[in-house]
C-alpha cells in the first residue's frame, strides 16, 4: 500500500507538471519597433509561456515577416530593415503565435545647424537650432527629434530645439532619431552685452552671390566681443535669404534688411541685390 501511494504521488506530480507546461502564449520584446535607416538591425526576444505565465525552456519559436522587402527576420529573431514601410514580424510555436509591428523610416543622417554656438550675454539667452533628416538618397525627410543637453547647468534645450543659457561653461546639444544623432557644441559666456553691430553695414551683390555678415557685441566698457552667435533674419526672403552663420544669398533684385538679434538687442544692415 505504501509503494502504491508513492507511485500515485509521483504520477500526480508528473501529470500536474505536464498540464501546467502546456504552451499558452509567446511573450515578445520589444512590443513595437520603429527603425530609422535601411540596413539597420534589431533583435526581438521571445519567451514561450504556459497558462500561468511561467517560461517553458524546451523548444524555440519560428520567425517570419509579412513583408520581407520591408524587414526580414532570421532564426534568432534578428530583424534587418530592407526598405521603407510597415511589416509584421510573427513568432510561432505549435499553434500559438505573437506579432510585433515594425515601421521602417528611410533616414540615414541627421544634420544640426549651426554645429557650434558661442552664446554671450546674461542667463536666459535663447537660440533656435535647426535639425534636418536626410534619406539614403540624400533627400530631406520629415522627422520629430528628441533633444537633450549634456550639461543642463550650462544650457537647456526644449522639444523644438530652442537652446536657453543657464550658466557659464560648455555643453553638447544633441538631436536624436532612434540610434541616429547629431549635435551642436555650445559655449556659454555670461557677461553683459549692451550693443550689437553688423558688418558690413551696407552690401551690394548679384543674384546668386553670397555675402557674409559678421556680428560684433559690445560690453559696458565699450570693448568689442567677436565670434558671438546671434539669430539672423532677412526682412524679405524673396530678395535675400540668410542662414544661421550670417551668409546672405541674393534671390532677386531688390533691397532687404539683414537683422541680427540677441535677446533684446538687435543690429541691422542693408543688402542691395542687383
Amino acid at each position: 500500500m505504501r509503494v502504491f501511494r508513492v507511485w500515485l504521488a509521483i504520477a500526480l506530480a508528473l501529470g500536474g507538471s505536464g498540464c501546467s507546461q502546456k504552451v499558452a502564449s509567446i511573450d515578445l520584446s520589444p512590443k513595437r519597433i520603429k527603425v530609422y535607416g535601411i540596413g539597420s538591425t534589431q533583435r526581438i526576444t521571445a519567451r514561450i509561456l504556459d497558462k500561468k505565465s511561467r517560461p517553458i525552456e524546451q523548444g524555440s519559436v519560428s520567425w517570419s515577416s509579412s513583408k520581407p522587402d520591408v524587414a526580414s527576420v532570421d532564426d534568432s529573431g534578428r530583424v534587418t530593415t530592407k526598405g521603407p514601410g510597415r511589416t509584421m514580424i510573427v513568432a510561432r510555436f505549435e499553434k500559438v503565435e505573437a506579432q510585433v509591428p515594425i515601421e521602417v523610416v528611410d533616414i540615414k543622417t541627421i544634420e544640426v545647424t549651426p554645429p557650434n554656438l558661442l552664446l554671450v550675454g546674461p542667463p536666459g539667452i535663447r537660440f533656435p537650432l535647426d535639425a534636418l533628416a536626410k534619406s539614403s538618397t540624400g533627400k530631406p525627410a520629415e522627422a520629430s527629434f528628441q533633444w537633450s543637453s549634456s550639461r543642463p547647468s550650462v544650457a537647456t534645450v526644449d522639444a523644438h530645439g530652442v537652446v536657453s543659457t543657464v550658466g557659464p561653461g560648455t555643453t553638447a546639444i544633441v538631436a536624436r532619431l532612434g540610434e541616429l544623432q547629431a549635435g551642436c557644441d555650445v559655449i556659454v559666456s555670461v557677461r553683459d552685452v549692451v550693443r550689437l553691430q553688423l558688418r558690413p553695414a551696407t552690401a551690394i551683390l548679384r543674384v546668386g552671390d553670397v555675402q557674409r555678415f559678421e556680428v560684433l557685441g559690445f560690453g559696458p566698457d565699450g570693448k568689442a566681443i567677436e565670434g558671438m552667435s546671434t539669430i539672423f533674419q532677412s526682412s524679405d526672403r524673396a530678395v535675400a535669404r540668410v542662414d544661421a552663420a550670417g551668409d546672405a544669398t541674393g534671390v532677386a533684385s531688390g533691397t532687404a534688411t539683414i537683422r541680427a538679434t540677441l535677446g533684446p538687442l538687435t543690429a541691422e544692415a542693408t543688402l542691395l541685390v542687383n
